[in-house]
């Protein structure tokens, strides 16, 4: 599996003679530090970063994909916890296609796709998915799993919003007691549906002193919380996986069901993901079978006593 994180490091391959040993030798990896477009890409939607992102990802995504048997995937959290590998390893083994990862929360994900970066998309944001589809960019969509949405905080609960099941109220109580509060703000699913639910409340809190924003990744910012002593709102996977690491951290709220759709991007919107189409198109659909679905039931669990994804339910 060759990883590309978006936010961090992006790894540019420029093609050089080659030699008949291995497909491999005709490639030299230069490393392209792109922290500050990132950055304005992830956080402030600057569709001039996008396009240089995408100028990139274009040359080291597709330019050799025909020849070097790669299909491409964007998402955050079932890459960062192990998930994606999981499901690629089996595939990559019986293929001999390799799964490329664009690790970016699920609002840029798309966005990526949108613009024909990617061949696959994997996220938790449904209105965003919908206007995917709706606007002609996925070819085929499916439920593909789910986890819980859960609130963290400090033990000694300054909300006051232990066993809470809903989230509406959690984040009111919080704004009430003014307690520490952890945002993630990368346009990720998490940070959406935070939005949402501050939106439903009507309630004043971007730039109050007790409420701040990490702009990372779910394992980063749980970290972040844990050291500060604030709320945050994530993912169960992430929290049953972690949690050893952030001793001054509770679980207070079991929430909702957190749930993931797979996208297949169009090839018609954009020619250039027809290279290794077919491969991309049985990755979609070993996501979505049975041996796909047991790999997700199963991921973790011996480890750490507990399901950390749940399969779509068959209907």
């Amino acid at each position: 599996m060759y990883i590309l994180p978006v936010e961090e490091t992006l790894i540019r391959k420029k093609r050089l003679k080659k030699t008949p040993t291995s497909k491999e030798n005709g490639l030299e990896k230069e490393k392209v530090t792109m922290g500050s477009i990132v950055k304005r890409h992830i956080f402030r939607w600057g569709r001039v970063a996008l396009l240089i992102l995408g100028i990139v990802l274009m040359q080291i995504g597709f330019c050799l994909a025909a020849e070097y048997k790669q299909i491409v995937l964007a998402t955050g959290s079932p890459f960062e916890l192990g998930l994606v590998q999981a499901l690629a390893k089996p595939f990559e083994k019986e293929t001999d296609y390799t799964v490329r990862v664009i690790k970016t929360p699920t609002e840029p994900g798309l966005e990526l796709g949108k613009n024909g970066f990617t061949h696959i998309t994997m996220g938790h944001a449904r209105e965003a998915t919908a206007q995917l589809v709706r606007e002609g960019f996925a070819l085929k969509h499916s439920d593909l799993m789910y986890n819980l949405t859960v609130i963290v905080g400090p033990k000694d609960d300054p909300g006051k919003i232990e066993g809470l099941k809903d989230l509406t109220v959690a984040h009111q109580k919080i704004h009430e007691a003014k307690a520490k509060y952890l945002a993630r703000g990368d346009g990720g699913g998490m940070d959406l549906l935070e939005k949402k639910i501050w939106a439903s409340l009507q309630l004043n809190y971007a730039g109050q002193p007790w409420y701040s924003v990490s702009k990372k990744f779910m394992l980063d910012s749980l970290i972040d919380a844990d050291k500060n002593g604030q709320y945050h709102m994530l993912d169960s996977s992430t929290w049953v996986m972690h949690r050893t690491k952030v001793p001054n951290l509770k679980l207070m709220v079991s929430g909702p069901r957190n749930e993931y759709e797979i996208c297949l991007i169009n090839p018609e919107k954009h020619p250039n993901l027809r290279y290794n189409f077919d491969y991309a198109e049985k990755f979609y659909y070993f996501c979505l079978g049975e041996r796909g679905q047991r790999i997700i039931a199963e991921f973790g669990r011996d480890q750490y006593g507990e399901s950390i994804y749940f399969p779509w339910p068959k209907k």
